[in-house]
């Protein structure tokens, strides 16, 4: 049986050809029960995916933390497939430019989960590998506050791009360097959340 979605770039770990951003999309949701609420919940969720399985989502500096084309990408490819749904729902509040502030939540259709289903006859150690990263997301400290998790994601990228040990205010001033501003305690419990997870040493 083939892929039900077409052939994207596959991600790739050391040799062997994984799965696609678009299918990698959707066992994050059916990880998660079937839905995601927020699209910056879900882009982290997959950033530290990738970290933890060692794939290339091209994910890159942008303002609520690292963030990857690709995933995007990957959201309006299952959207147009049927495979996902999207819903908004408003704030009541408005960002700088005047327009209203507004959350993207995303759910499992049932052609997307019969897709999940393939996957997981098809590619049964990757789509596992995920479930089981996602846990380790959960155990850490994940409790689907994408606020807690982009400041997580932030520091591990600055980390990530400096390659050394950072101090709190090192951290802090590498943030500011690009748009981002993250306090100091919000920088201490990035770094446990990090550590639990075994991606960085927590800043000294």
């Amino acid at each position: 049986m083939s892929s039900p979605i077409g052939e994207q770039r596959r991600l790739k770990k050391g040799n062997r050809m994984l799965l696609t951003a678009d299918q990698l999309v959707l066992l994050i949701l059916d990880a998660a029960g079937g839905s995601v609420r927020g699209k910056t919940l879900l882009q982290k969720r997959a950033y530290f995916l990738a970290q933890l399985l060692h794939l290339d989502l091209s994910y890159r500096a942008h303002y609520y933390g690292p963030y990857s084309p690709e995933i995007e990408s990957a959201l309006s490819q299952n959207k147009g497939l049927g495979f996902v749904v999207e819903a908004t729902s408003g704030f009541g509040m408005e960002d700088a430019i005047g327009f209203e502030v507004r959350r993207y939540d995303y759910r499992l259709t049932d052609d997307g989960r019969k897709v999940v289903a393939y996957l997981k006859e098809a590619y049964p150690k990757e789509s596992a590998g995920v479930a089981v990263c996602l846990t380790r997301l959960v155990d850490a400290g994940d409790d689907s506050n994408y606020v807690s998790l982009s400041i997580a994601a932030k520091v591990h990228h600055i980390l990530s791009e400096g390659q050394v040990s950072m101090t709190p205010d090192e951290i802090q001033g590498a943030a500011q360097q690009l748009g981002w501003k993250i306090m100091p305690h919000a920088i201490n419990l990035a770094a446990m959340f990090l550590d639990k997870l075994g991606l960085v040493i927590a800043p000294k």
